[in-house]
């Protein structure tokens, strides 16, 4: 099944359902978050730092292949007859 064959109000319900997760996620999270000194365990450590800073080399790199691979190979639809080719 793919995404154009559900109904649009099944779409928002799961997209609604998602977005209640998150608020419920972050409302049991937050306070265990601002009780934290994130400057001093990660801006100060160097160490911290570094790693921090080759994650999000990592992800810039990850996600530049994926937008290459998506823009010059994309995928292709086999359930559609192809079309013709001309001669």
């Amino acid at each position: 099944m793919i995404e154009k064959e559900l109904p649009f109000a099944i779409q928002f319900m799961l997209i609604a359902l998602q977005l209640l997760a998150l608020v419920v996620f972050l409302y049991f999270i937050w306070p265990l978050l601002r009780s934290e000194r994130w400057k001093e365990k990660f801006i100060h450590n160097k160490q911290a730092l570094s790693l921090l800073i080759v994650m999000g080399l990592i992800l810039l790199f990850v996600l530049g292949m994926s937008s290459f691979f998506d823009a010059f190979f994309p995928v292709e639809r086999l359930d559609l007859p192809k079309a013709p080719s001309a001669p």
